[in-house]
């Protein structure tokens, strides 16, 4: 029994005439009798009971009617899968990202993502920068967030994201929207930052940042991810300069003063491997593509 018999049984039990059936799944009638006749010899039964007037299922013919029928349907729904997961239309893309892209961008491109392709499924991974290079290589991820780019002949990148950057500080903090000018109102407080080893074009950015206004802060505590720098700030351990999307985090009792009068930005990139060969990467990458991430404020 194969599916062609099965089909073409199929359409002369929903017909109940070989005629008809014939007709609609253009076959000639004496070859449509032929595989039928065929089938029952196979599995030893009669199928139809006919005359010269009537064809219907027998008992053992309404059991295969109802069995082949879910066969059927459940071949169908395997074809229209399969071709979905060939077109990159079902199946996972598995996203690194650090604690902050969260705030930014991830929510608007995943809720994109679930409109234009609800059967995505999307595994997210919180990692460090310096993580990001190595699980791509060895296909642990297939895309990725990252602030600090490493130029890699295996892998490509674009800009998505830019921001500026916030002054955090305790709410207890005397510097407060109203009467801040600028980082050399906090040369004197303690600050907690990423380690220079983690992520060294970002740390340096930051000592850049306070170079410019006349002092390197005196940095007392270092952690590589920005939950824990805020929970230090919260509870008076120093203040830290971050991305401002870090604003729109959990209700942690903290100030976040915009840095306006500095040019500086922090980058966030899209990268991935350029021989991918995950077809549902090129819908992801085309949905962030047709999103606007402006420059600055995208959650405000």
């Amino acid at each position: 029994m194969d599916f062609r018999q099965l089909t073409y049984f199929m359409g002369v039990a929903s017909e109940l005439h070989f005629s008809k059936a014939s007709e609609k799944m253009f076959i000639a009638q004496p070859a449509l009798s032929r595989q039928i006749q065929q089938l029952e010899k196979e599995l030893g039964v009669l199928l139809f009971e006919r005359d010269k007037r009537n064809v219907k299922l027998t008992p053992a013919g309404e059991y295969l009617s109802n069995e082949a029928q879910k066969i059927l349907s459940q071949l169908d729904h395997i074809k229209h899968r399969t071709q979905l997961i060939h077109n990159g239309e079902e199946g996972e893309i598995r996203i690194g990202h650090p604690g902050s892209a969260i705030y930014s961008v991830i929510p608007p491109l995943l809720s994109a993502l679930k409109l234009f392709f609800p059967n995505i499924k999307t595994n997210l991974s919180e990692m460090l920068d310096s993580s990001v290079i190595e699980a791509l290589k060895k296909h642990e991820i297939d895309v990725a967030f990252i602030r600090e780019l490493h130029p890699d002949k295996y892998l490509t990148s674009k800009v998505v994201f830019r921001e500026p950057f916030a002054l955090i500080l305790p709410e207890s903090h005397a510097i407060n929207e109203n009467n801040f000018e600028s980082l050399a109102q906090v040369k004197n407080d303690n600050f907690i930052l990423p380690p220079r080893n983690s992520s060294s074009v970002y740390h340096d950015l930051l000592l850049r940042i306070c170079e410019r206004e006349g002092f390197l802060p005196n940095v007392v505590h270092e952690s590589n991810y920005g939950a824990t720098i805020l929970k230090l700030v919260e509870h008076n351990l120093g203040v830290s300069v971050m991305p401002i999307s870090y604003k729109f985090s959990s209700a942690i009792k903290v100030k976040f003063i915009e840095i306006k009068n500095v040019p500086e930005r922090t980058n966030l990139s899209i990268i991935w491997r350029k021989d991918d060969t995950n077809p549902v990467l090129k819908h992801f990458l085309k949905v962030s593509d047709s999103l606007d991430f402006s420059d600055g404020h995208l959650l405000k």
